[in-house]
C-alpha cells in the first residue's frame, strides 16, 4: 500500500511549521488531504495540470463536472469568480463550508477547468482553522475534489483505497465528527464588476474562519461566527 506524508496538527491551533511544509509540498505538485466542514477532502494547485488530472480521476469526476475552488475568503474568491452583489449577500448569509456556490469564472481560472462546465466553477470555503491557515500561506485558490458519495471521511483512517493511493500528504486535525454532505448551490454572478468591487471592498482581512474576511457593499463589517 502506498504511504503518504502524515502531518498531525492541532485542530484549533495548528503548528505553523507543519502548515508551511504542507504549503511547500502543494506548490511542488502534491495532492493533499485537508480537513473541511464536509469532511476530509483532497486538493491540489489549480495551475498544476498533471495533479489536477490525477485528482479528478481519484474523485471519479465526470469531464463536465464543474471545478471546485477552495478559497480563503471572498476577497480571494473574487479573483477567480464573478460575484455580483446578490451572490455576495447569499454567500455571506451562509455558514462557512455549508455549501458550494456555482458562479462564472474569471480568466484567472485555467481554460481547461472553466470550459468543463461552460465557464462556471464552484466556490467553497473550508470552514476549518487548519485549512484556513494553510490557504493563507499558499495565497491562492486550490482545486478541491468533493466526495462523490456525500460527506468526506470523518478521519484520515477512513480514507477509501483510491484516495489513500492517490494522495501525497494528509493534514490530520483529528476526527471531524458528523458532517453535512457537500451541497452545491447555483448563483448567477455576472461578468461585470459589482458595486462592492467598484467600491474597493473586496480586500480580505485575514484567514480566521469565524469571519468571511470581506466587507459588505454597504461598508458593514461581517458578523463574527464560528467555523
Amino acid at each position: 500500500m502506498r504511504r503518504f506524508l502524515h502531518h498531525v496538527v492541532h485542530p484549533e491551533n495548528p503548528q505553523a511549521r507543519l502548515l508551511a511544509n504542507a504549503a511547500a509540498l502543494i506548490r511542488a505538485g502534491a495532492i493533499a488531504l485537508l480537513p473541511t466542514a464536509a469532511g476530509y477532502l483532497p486538493v491540489c494547485r489549480l495551475d498544476d495540470k498533471a495533479a489536477a488530472s490525477k485528482l479528478r480521476r481519484m474523485a471519479d469526476a465526470a469531464e463536465r463536472d464543474p471545478a471546485v475552488l477552495l478559497c480563503r475568503d471572498l476577497g480571494q474568491a473574487a479573483v477567480y469568480l464573478h460575484i455580483d452583489d446578490e451572490a455576495f449577500r447569499a454567500i455571506r448569509a451562509s455558514e462557512p463550508g455549508a455549501a458550494a456556490f456555482t458562479l462564472p469564472c474569471t480568466r484567472r481560472v485555467p481554460r481547461r477547468l472553466a470550459s468543463a462546465a461552460h465557464g462556471q466553477a464552484q466556490l467553497y470555503f473550508a470552514g476549518h482553522v487548519a485549512t484556513q491557515g494553510l490557504l493563507k500561506l499558499i495565497d491562492e485558490a486550490l482545486l478541491l475534489a468533493p466526495a462523490a458519495w456525500g460527506p468526506g471521511p470523518e478521519t484520515v483512517d477512513q480514507l477509501p483505497p483510491s484516495w489513500r493511493e492517490g494522495i501525497d500528504l494528509a493534514l490530520d486535525a483529528g476526527p471531524l465528527g458528523e458532517k453535512p454532505a457537500f451541497r452545491p448551490m447555483w448563483l448567477s454572478g455576472h461578468c461585470g464588476r459589482s458595486e462592492a468591487e467598484e467600491a474597493g471592498e473586496w480586500r480580505g482581512e485575514g484567514a480566521d474562519p469565524a469571519h468571511w474576511a470581506a466587507k459588505a457593499p454597504n461598508g458593514d463589517v461581517p458578523d463574527s461566527r464560528g467555523p
